[in-house]
């Protein structure tokens, strides 16, 4: 149809024309604003053709073309609104989408309202209908809507430009959750003057729309403000003319009489002898259109300048726009952030109330950053009668597509509200900030301040690109200020959308591979416990970055397998955990043998640890080998010493007894004296469970001078603990105790954690035996919280029993020891 129009961008404008009204036709729900919308396209359409046949290009005015390029734009726009709608298509979806298709039909009218006034369609609509007949393959587009068209344009003579535009009926009150203590501060300052300034801020999927629609709609406000209580839809405010309109028809002003709207306006407000509150909902929208930030905040500061009238947004960032200009009303409101767990669950089970009581719904919620849009959007999935279970293990693999509703908009679909931010002017304008967010996103622990440098070397001005990401609430402070922080629906579409690779990548997983060389310490060095403390923060994030670079196809296997292993020994030293380790096993099988004993050995090294003593074993044997096919004799009688100790955990106290003293016989050919300390040590836990005490004292004492002649605290610690629970037994209370808490103080000098509990553990039963009854309580809560940290079953029972015994105030021996 449009191929026969010579000048280009007549063509362009009259091709999407057809494209919007051809989509028109496909859509099945909301057929009389379809049909509106078809005709008003039509007349759009006969008048571009119609007024400017047979004309050359050199003859049109500049102005034309450029209204003609904006009318493109405008085509553009609609027609990719109808095609959200169309994939809306079907009896269930049309039902579900009825009301939230009217809105985007009637923008999409209201938008080519604003087209037909600026080509001045009135004055040209007969000559223009004259010209359509002169074109055979238009009249015969049109030829089945050809009258209907005649009728609309006559219709329009009289039609303001207000009539098409989105309704500006206040929304009901909102039932929300965990919001009160803002919500009241809000409405304080909104009654604390004649004229205040207030910006509800925060990222995407907060409810700031639901937060202030419940200020607005306050008993307190209604009592003030009355039916003086505006709502302005700025989202759909895409031009300033369409701003201007949305705020008019809100506050119900007649169609235009001067053709100066903004002063109609201002005049209605200043003249008015009774307050107002106007709520311009979604600001973002009009205050990102590309150009014209400084025509939106000059409107926007002289709403704020009227003595009688408040202003109230919400708004996507960080920052109350325009300031500059405008004294916003203090104290500020802080951004919105994600609810607590405990208002978060109940906003899940309003939606889906079959869901309480689930055992996995605080996880899932924690999943989601407990994020008010994620939830509902979860929360109605659940309502349709999947468990929690099914939906935590969906969001574990499809992520925020989970909550892609198609043909969604921000208040139904989660990737399409993360979108709307990326989009921002700001971003899109800083060629670093996506990149910046693709290192947040791998971080969930979220980013050290001080460490950024380090994380992204290829990022030189880091700095610029953080400001934008904070600006558009892509990213917040910790409350300390000392972490950048993304939320989980955030981080996980920007993995799946923009997932960090290259150079940048390469740089962030090296920042943690020099990290994880702290993990390689033991209790006792110099820097143990500030290495600790600084992983531990850092555990969240050194999981993603180790399994994601195990499980790549591309890098530096041995650079992340020794990370994994230097991590590994910190993890066993505080909370044993061997699913990093264990990737890299597997990794060291297929990619890289020679580290697959070492791999091994440290595997068996945090199965010992958990208690889990047959998987140990086969892990060591495994390593074992490895080691003897490797000719390291160092490492295969390691391997050795570790299954001596397994083997004690698995009652085999002979088989365990001689492989002990077969890895000592090793060392000691080897000279390796820390070695033969660390076998003696374990005998000497070994005779000491078999009541061979003058043996496991003897032995004990020896592995002490070894370890005091080597410097080792930790390993003289161990022997002092072993000593107190042998004079214990002996019923030598008092020297039992002297001795328990001098291995307890060593065991503090040093960090360590696990022999913190074993030594308080011992020494609550001892202060129970001698009648010390809080002392042995608090003792005990000590041993029992610390072993609850790190996972010993066993031990936290004891603990338990030994408690038990306390408080009633039992001080029989029993057989504790």
């Amino acid at each position: 149809m449009t191929d026969g129009v010579p000048i280009p961008f007549v063509r362009a404008a009259a091709g999407t024309a057809v494209e919007v009204i051809k989509i028109a036709r496909t859509i099945q729900s909301n057929r009389d604003e379809c049909e509106d919308l078809l005709k008003r396209s039509a007349s759009l359409l006969v008048v571009i053709l119609g007024s400017l046949s047979g004309k050359a290009e050199s003859t049109i005015p500049n102005d034309l073309k450029t209204r003609l390029e904006r009318l493109t734009l405008t085509f553009n726009e609609v027609h990719k609104a109808l095609e959200t709608i169309e994939k809306r298509n079907g009896k269930r979806r049309a039902l579900l989408y009825h009301f939230d298709n009217a809105e985007k039909l009637k923008g999409c009218s209201a938008k080519l309202d604003w087209a037909m006034q600026e080509f001045q369609v009135m004055s040209q609509v007969d000559s223009c209908l004259k010209d359509i007949e002169r074109h055979e393959e238009l009249r015969e587009e049109f030829r089945k809507g050809l009258s209907e068209v005649r009728d609309a344009i006559k219709e329009q003579k009289n039609t303001d430009v207000t009539s098409s535009l989105p309704s500006t009926v206040m929304p009901p009150s909102p039932r929300i959750f965990g919001r009160e203590e803002y919500i009241n501060k809000a409405i304080i300052l909104l009654l604390s003057e004649n004229s205040t300034r207030i910006v509800i801020l925060g990222p995407g999927g907060m409810g700031k729309t639901s937060v202030a629609l419940k200020i607005i709609h306050d008993a307190r406000v209604v009592v003030r403000y009355g039916q003086n209580r505006y709502w302005v839809a700025c989202e759909q405010a895409t031009s300033v003319p369409l701003l201007v309109e949305l705020l008019a028809k809100a506050l119900n002003l007649p169609p235009s009489a001067s053709g100066d709207r903004f002063k109609e306006i201002i005049t209605m407000l200043e003249s008015s002898d009774v307050l107002h509150v106007i709520l311009l909902d979604n600001f973002e929208t009009p205050w990102d259109i590309e150009g014209q930030r400084s025509n939106v905040g000059d409107i926007l500061a002289r709403l704020a300048s009227i003595p009688n009238a408040s202003l109230m947004l919400t708004m996507r960032g960080n920052q109350c726009p325009y300031r500059e200009s405008i004294d916003w009303t203090l104290p500020h409101l802080p951004s919105l952030t994600q609810l607590d767990l405990g208002p978060a669950e109940e906003a899940f089970l309003r939606i889906s109330p079959d869901s309480a009581g689930d055992a996995e719904l605080h996880t899932l919620l924690q999943e989601l950053d407990c994020m008010p849009l994620a939830i509902t959007l979860m929360a109605k999935l659940a309502s349709g009668g999947e468990t929690v279970q099914q939906l935590l293990s969906q969001w574990r693999t499809e992520r925020t597509r989970l909550l892609d509703q198609a043909g969604g908009d921000r208040r139904t679909s989660i990737e399409v509200s993360i979108k709307l931010s990326l989009d921002s002017q700001a971003v899109k304008a800083n060629k670093d900030a996506i990149t910046l967010l693709g290192v947040f996103a791998m971080l969930p622990g979220g980013a050290a301040f001080g460490r950024l440098g380090d994380l992204c070397p290829s990022i030189p001005n880091w700095s610029a690109a953080l400001r934008v990401l904070l600006g558009a609430a892509l990213a917040q402070y910790s409350a300390d200020k000392s972490f950048i922080q993304v939320l989980s629906p955030i981080r996980s579409y920007i993995t799946l959308h923009h997932p960090l690779k290259g150079t940048a990548l390469q740089d962030l997983r090296f920042s943690y591979y020099e990290l994880a060389k702290k993990g390689a310490l033991r209790p006792g060095d110099s820097d143990f416990l500030a290495n600790v403390d600084e992983l531990s923060t850092e555990e969240p994030n050194m999981d993603v970055i180790l399994l994601d670079a195990l499980h790549s196809k591309e890098g530096d296997k041995s650079r992340v397998i020794q990370a994994s292993l230097d991590y590994s020994n910190y993890l066993y030293l505080t909370q044993p955990r061997t699913n990093i380790i264990l990737a890299a096993v597997q990794v060291s099988r297929i990619s890289l043998k020679g580290r697959l004993a070492d791999c091994l050995r440290s595997l068996g090294e945090g199965l010992y640890k958990q208690a889990r003593d047959d998987a140990a074993q086969t892990a060591l044997q495994e390593a074992r080998e490895e080691y003897i096919s490797l000719g390291d004799r160092f490492g295969a009688a390691n391997c050795l010493k570790l299954l001596g100790d397994v083997l004690w955990l698995q009652n085999q106290n002979d088989a365990a007894e001689n492989a002990l003293r077969e890895a000592q016989q090793e060392y000691i050919s080897l000279e390796e004296h820390m070695g033969v300390a660390n076998c003696l040590r374990s005998l000497a836990d070994l005779l000491y469970s078999q009541k061979r005490y003058d043996a496991a004292q003897t032995t004990s004492k020896e592995a002490h001078g070894a370890y005091v002649r080597l410097g080792n605290n930790l390993g003289a610690a161990n022997c002092l603990t072993i000593l107190g629970n042998i004079l214990g037994a002996q019923a030598e209370y008092d020297a039992s105790y002297k001795t328990l808490m001098e291995a307890h103080a060593m065991y503090i000098s040093t960090g360590d954690r696990l022999g913190i509990a074993n030594c308080s553990a011992a020494l609550g039963g001892t202060s129970r035996i001698q009648g010390r009854f809080a002392d042995a309580l608090e003792q005990l809560r000590e041993a029992q919280n610390l072993f609850t940290m790190l996972g010993h079953p066993g031990w936290i029972q004891w603990c338990e029993q030994e408690s038990s015994l306390a408080s009633a105030g039992d001080s029989s021996p029993g057989d504790h020891f």
